[in-house]
């Protein structure tokens, strides 16, 4: 690469950020809150007769672990479970990100793989990079070497795992054979820290979710002496929690660790260099961080704000069918048409024949009204109580099961926490709202 082709890599980037800064500054100041819906109200719009909930706190963290060279080699981002009132809870989920995804998408012509970003400019560019290609505010980053994460996962003395590949540094030195076997914290961090030669990032990912699916069982339902991360190089708000916080929390409960699919970036005419990228599913990023952390999910398309509410019970879905399913094509739908989807819940209910839309005003009745050219005939109100953030809430019917194709979205299910109904323990669930 030229300079010139860094500074265009870098504005090509922070571009996409700059999208995203209307969405932090309101994170920031508080106009969004966090992944239930909070049931107290917090007043009313000014102006308006509709009283107001949000998003409860659920913070977010994200481990960009280096290699001995100083090389991306694994990154995971988590979301803390919501407590009771106001405060955070405790576990929550990890969701292992493909470390040569690609910022762009798969738009364009210039691939952007954070793992190279992070080799051309440093660690410090994670806290921008993952941001921009989840769409999700991120509290606190944490850019650790081996040493550090061992050091954190040093209490884990005997953890059962399950490797689809050996895992092996550059110069061939065997860390863990492939297959099932007892690995030490330090072991685990090893497998984190390493990239084999030669091996595609793809492949390497595969390791990493094995590695934090072994840290997650041996959590099981919380550590009596949770995790702690002493010392790490660090990004976020002056008024968010400390890596080492985040990490006791996650680590106090449960964990749930949500794998992302994705597809590899190929063609010349979009990856000229041919460097290793690969292209997430957008609409499975949406639907998983929409179920998790719905308050730290940014709104960059031109569109409104959505949450899709898949409530069906199991005698209404068809054979095959879930829940999980149907919220997946409804949130593809909404993307399709630049529409922002910040909240996903498929919490099992029961759906009414018709979709519902209920808006968070009346000047909001017309556009809703347009979606029947995406859901069928829907059935437009006004929100007795507006949430915080959400233009709209999408209530799916029955009746919209018919119009389904929901082959990209099975993929999803067997996906997720090995599940079809919903994503891990932290679904999103409502009251009074829907």
């Amino acid at each position: 690469m030229t300079v010139s082709r860094h500074r265009r890599r870098m504005s090509t980037t922070r571009a996409i950020i700059a999208s995203l800064i209307g969405v932090a500054l309101a994170l920031v100041l508080g106009i969004a809150g966090a992944v239930a819906i909070y049931n107290t109200k917090d007043g009313q719009v000014q102006g308006s007769d509709i009283p107001e909930v949000s998003f409860p706190l659920t913070p977010t963290g994200a481990i960009a672990v280096l290699d001995r060279d100083g090389a991306l080699a694994s990154l995971a981002v988590f979301a803390i479970r919501p407590g009771d009132g106001d405060e955070a809870g405790n576990g929550g989920t990890v969701v292992p990100v493909p470390v040569s995804a690609d910022v762009s998408g798969g738009l364009g012509s210039e691939r952007l793989p954070i793992d190279e970003t992070v080799s051309l400019f440093g660690g410090e560019t994670v806290a921008d990079e993952v941001p921009a290609l989840l769409g999700v505010s991120i509290d606190r980053v944490a850019v650790v070497t081996e040493a550090e994460l061992a050091a954190m996962l040093a209490p884990l003395a005997s953890t059962s795992v399950a490797l689809a590949l050996a895992e092996t540094r550059p110069d061939g030195t065997v860390i863990a054979e492939a297959g099932p076997q007892s690995l030490d914290g330090a072991a685990i961090a090893a497998v984190l820290a390493s990239r084999a030669s030669g091996r595609s990032a793809a492949d390497e990912y595969i390791n990493d979710v094995a590695a934090w699916n072994a840290i997650a069982e041996e959590v099981g339902d919380g550590l009596e002496s949770p995790l702690a991360m002493q010392s790490a190089t660090t990004s976020g708000a002056p008024s968010a929690p400390t890596i080492g916080e985040l990490v006791g929390q996650l680590t106090s409960g449960s964990i749930s660790v949500q794998p992302l699919r994705s597809d590899p970036i190929v063609s010349v005419d979009v990856n000229p260099r041919g460097v290793d990228a690969l292209a997430l599913d957008r609409v499975e990023v949406a639907v998983i961080f929409g179920h998790i952390a719905p308050g730290r999910v940014a709104a960059p398309y031109a569109g409104y704000t959505f949450r899709v509410v898949s409530a069906y019970n199991d005698d209404q879905l068809p054979a095959g069918v879930a829940r999980l399913d149907v919220a997946y094509t409804a949130t593809e739908a909404l993307l399709d048409i630049d529409a922002n989807v910040r909240s996903v819940d498929t919490v099992a209910g029961s759906a009414d024949a018709v979709t519902i839309v209920d808006v968070a005003n009346e000047n909001l009745v017309a556009a809703a009204q347009g979606l029947s050219d995406v859901f069928g005939t829907v059935d437009v109100r006004v929100a007795e109580t507006r949430i915080t953030g959400i233009d709209m809430v999408v209530s799916l019917g029955t009746d919209y099961l018919a119009t389904l194709d929901t082959a990209g979205a099975s993929e999803t299910s067997a996906a997720v926490d090995g599940t079809a109904d919903t994503v891990g323990a932290d679904t999103t669930t409502v009251e009074g709202t829907s």
